[in-house]
């Protein structure tokens, strides 16, 4: 391959992944419109065209090199907003931050250098033909170096590590593309975003060797047949949810008040203009409201742990505004006994903190310093809130019965994790509110990325969430998948209205990650199959 074709190959890899998730331009309010109309289709060529990259690098240290050179601008593209927050709010300097998002790249190189190490190891020893290994061995002349099947299995595998290892930072998977394509996004009921990813992974590699004409005829009908069962499914699922009773009806405001991340950190000068905001938003809602939900870390001062007046709150600081019955308010809360600091939200009823969530999933770097006695000592702990050090992380999948309805809070970060989700509902959540404060990130792709995430926790759970997010994107998202009422980013607003509250029973929800079980259980198999190959090969030499 020309090196003209290669330059053209990693062009097209860089492109497709970093518009296959939202994009915004610094300075728009929205993703770009290419991204739009079609995000979803574009993450499709992305693998086939890291393979026909690599075919065309001649050694093993090229295409070790090739891997980063393309991976790193691609996934700039997509996380540069993590250098706006690293350099304006935790006081990094302009080469500190480029060095840390350097060093981020190279982690999430990593993984895709994982992904092309197992590849290059399963297919190093082709099975015989008839045995069990050669389920996965390519077609002769084949541009893959095993079945596009188990490629797509290796690639689940290793996104997989990427929920807990090194930091949980699980972000830009493949299935995330599909947040907006309400078909696909059914598949998330039976294996999560997973499944998704998987799907995305065969189907694109099976129609790469297919370009070939070096498929596999016979994975080709199981594929197929595999296909219409799935859209089928989302059929049955889309059809049947249309014609579905909700449960009970609720009225719920959101606030989004829009307030820049320079006013919030500078309390002392702003405090009295964020009350009036608030104060503003809250009577405006209508007084039969069944629940109102104030933003992330939305009240302007720490809230000590065991204090319970909500009352006295409201009278000393928003005297003006109408105390609602039910609420849920960010909270800012400290353990006062072990000077220990908490990313909370308060469950609120006639004027009592009766409950308090602590959040579960930190945010690493901005919440917590990952693995922080070796980082503290290279002086990133400047990343962590001065007051503090780290936040300590929450235990309890909390859910709170207001007496007609029961609702579980997700902090930001908590909401991105689709086992944390799936908690709150297995402890009888018919609600689920997200807080969210992301004007950390500026202008940025980053509110729109966030906010990717919750149209699959509603179709993995079944049930309803509802968004309040500071500076946007607040909305009600139906166990379908369908977003309503969605605001504009930037923009002060609120949402006032009555929400449907479904009991749908998902496969996700009732069996978990069957399907990582699954992959990881079919890879084991095929790497004992390897090693025994191995250890065949050894014995022989000896003999």
């Amino acid at each position: 391959m020309s090196k003209i074709k290669i330059f053209a190959a990693a062009f097209f890899f860089i492109f497709c992944f970093a518009l296959s998730f939202p994009f915004v331009i610094p300075g728009s309010s929205e993703p770009v419109f290419l991204h739009q109309l079609m995000g979803w289709i574009l993450i499709f060529p992305v693998l086939p065209l890291f393979f026909q990259i690599l075919n065309g690098c001649k050694t093993f240290k090229k295409k070790v090199l090739a891997i980063y050179l393309i991976t790193m601008p691609a996934n700039a593209f997509v996380f540069y907003w993590i250098f706006y927050s690293l350099n304006v709010y935790g006081g990094m300097s302009v080469a500190g931050g480029i060095l840390a998002l350097i060093l981020m790249f190279l982690i999430l190189g990593t993984y895709w250098l994982l992904f092309f190490a197992l590849c290059r190891f399963f297919a190093k020893r082709p099975a015989e033909s008839g045995t069990f290994g050669a389920a996965i061995t390519a077609e002769e002349g084949s541009p893959l170096p095993l079945k596009p099947w188990f490629i797509a299995l290796l690639w689940t595998a290793v996104e997989f590590l990427r929920t807990f290892f090194p930091v949980d930072f699980f972000w830009a998977a493949l299935g995330h593309s599909q947040y907006s394509n309400k078909v696909i996004l059914q598949w998330a009921s039976l294996g999560s975003v997973y499944i998704i990813s998987f799907m995305i992974a065969w189907i694109s590699l099976y129609a790469y060797t297919l370009l070939f004409k070096k498929h596999d005829k016979k994975e080709g009908i199981v594929l197929a047949v595999v296909l219409c069962i799935l859209f089928s499914y989302s059929a049955y699922k889309l059809i049947s949810f249309n014609s579905a009773v909700p449960e009970k009806e609720i009225k719920v405001a959101l606030m989004q008040p829009a307030i820049n991340q320079y006013d919030i950190n500078a309390k002392e000068e702003s405090v009295f203009e964020m009350i009036d905001v608030f104060v503003e938003q809250l009577n405006s809602f209508d007084r039969d409201t069944d629940l109102v939900v104030w933003y992330e870390a939305a009240m302007p001062l720490r809230i000590p742990i065991g204090f319970d007046n909500f009352d006295y709150v409201m009278d000393r600081y928003f005297p003006r505004a109408y105390n609602f019955p039910n609420q849920i308010v960010g909270l800012d809360m400290v353990d006062r006994i072990d000077m220990s600091f908490y990313n909370a939200a308060g469950f609120i009823q006639n004027g009592k903190i009766r409950e308090i969530y602590k959040k579960i999933k930190l945010a690493p770097f901005g919440e917590y310093l990952p693995y922080s006695k070796v980082l503290r000592s290279l002086g990133l702990s400047i990343l962590v809130p001065e007051f503090s050090g780290d936040f300590v992380r929450g235990t309890e999948h909390t859910v709170y019965d207001y007496g007609d309805f029961k609702a579980a809070i997700l902090i930001c970060y908590d909401g991105t994790f689709s086992e944390n989700v799936a908690g709150f509902v297995d402890n009888g959540a018919e609600i689920l509110v997200n807080i969210s404060n992301d004007a950390w990130f500026g202008d940025s792709s980053e509110t729109f990325q966030h906010g990717m995430f919750y149209p699959f926790r509603a179709v993995e759970t079944g049930r309803t969430i509802v968004r309040s997010a500071n500076v946007g994107i607040s909305e009600v998202i139906l166990p379908d998948g369908t977003c309503e009422n969605s605001t504009k980013f930037l923009e002060r607003t609120t949402i006032n209205r009555k929400v449907p509250l479904y009991k749908i029973n998902t496969v996700y929800q009732k069996f978990g990650n069957w399907f990582i079980w699954l992959v990881y259980i079919t890879f084991g198999l095929f790497l004992l199959d390897r090693l025994g190959r191995t250890e065949k090969k050894k014995g022989k030499r000896k003999s």
